[in-house]
């Protein structure tokens, strides 16, 4: 593993970042275009780009290998929803601060970053793996993590609910139903004529610049000094890219024996936060500069830990 190949698929990211904080100021990506830019991702891209990678394969596995890649991928989640509850009560966080946190806590940036980064360090052969830690986070992250972010919509400062109702509407997405429909395809071994495939790459090929430019536009909008003087942050970040994936190594390696699975598994559990969570914060009127705070600084210090981290594995 080339530790400067992965420093530079990285800081391609960042600099994307920068590009939106840049149009923000200039007056081309402010707040308006910001909202109807995440409408976009959110219904179109990401369905298209969550479909893609099952569509798109050459050579899916047996039904059988990819329930076991599910198992572990799903199992997974369950060391980060334990951290997600005890993480923000160590930080001592804010009640209406806590949904956020948590999402942070528990959602990396597969999709995004995974595929260049996974493949960067484990080659072509990863694809396939990243794809399907992909289709768990997909379901889980416009579930559960709209439960974390309308939790932070709901909790005022004494801690009581505002009336925010509840309806199955919340959930059932264009991007729950398309990671639903993309497990099925995958179990089913179903692919589909070639252009739809192209097309929802197409489509999904957007998303991660989209993404990043929103993440820019918002820290535009936040003093300097704000964007780097949430201790918490840190904290969290400290949590999101080590500790919790040196966690995930340790509790997997007993029992995962394919190198690549764990390494795939520890690599995907170190990427910087979840840019959906920025654009969920947006889709449910949840102020999105403490998400895109913490997306900002875990994607600069991934920069660092990802490449050390690939080493340690090798």
């Amino acid at each position: 593993m080339d530790f400067w190949a992965v420093f530079a698929k990285m800081a391609e990211l960042f600099l994307i970042v920068a590009i939106g904080y840049l149009t923000c100021k200039c007056g081309v990506f402010g707040k308006e275009a910001r909202v109807q830019v995440t409408k976009l991702v959110m219904n179109v891209a990401i369905p298209g780009l969550t479909l893609s990678a099952v569509l798109t394969q050459n050579d899916l596995p047996g039904p059988g290998e990819i329930l076991r890649l599910l198992l572990v991928a799903l199992s997974s989640y369950f060391v980060l929803f334990l951290a997600a509850f005890v993480v923000p009560w160590l930080l001592r966080v804010k009640r209406e601060e806590i949904g956020i946190y948590r999402f942070m806590i528990t959602f990396a940036n597969v999709g995004f970053i995974g595929y260049p980064v996974t493949q960067a360090i484990f080659g072509k052969e990863s694809v396939f793996y990243t794809c399907i830690f992909n289709l768990p986070f997909n379901v889980m992250a416009f579930s559960v993590g709209v439960i974390f972010i309308r939790q932070s919509a709901v909790l005022m400062g004494d801690g009581e609910e505002s009336g925010f109702p509840v309806s199955w509407k919340t959930f059932v997405t264009p991007c729950l139903i398309s990671s639903v429909l993309a497990i099925l395809l995958a179990l089913f071994q179903i692919k589909g004529p070639a252009v739809i495939g192209e097309t929802c790459s197409m489509l999904g090929n957007i998303t991660t610049p989209a993404a990043l430019l929103i993440i820019g536009s918002t820290l535009a909008e936040m003093p300097v000094r704000e964007m780097f003087r949430n201790g918490r942050i840190y904290l969290m970040a400290l949590f999101r890219l080590l500790i919790l994936p040196l966690g995930i190594w340790l509790v997997y390696r007993g029992f995962v024996t394919d190198k690549l699975l764990l390494g795939v598994c520890v690599i995907i559990s170190a990427m910087p936060v979840a840019t959906n969570g920025t654009m969920l914060c947006l889709q449910y009127h949840v102020d999105e500069k403490l998400m895109a705070q913490g997306t900002f600084v875990t994607t600069l210090a991934s920069l660092v830990t990802i490449p050390l981290l690939a080493m340690l594995l090798q």
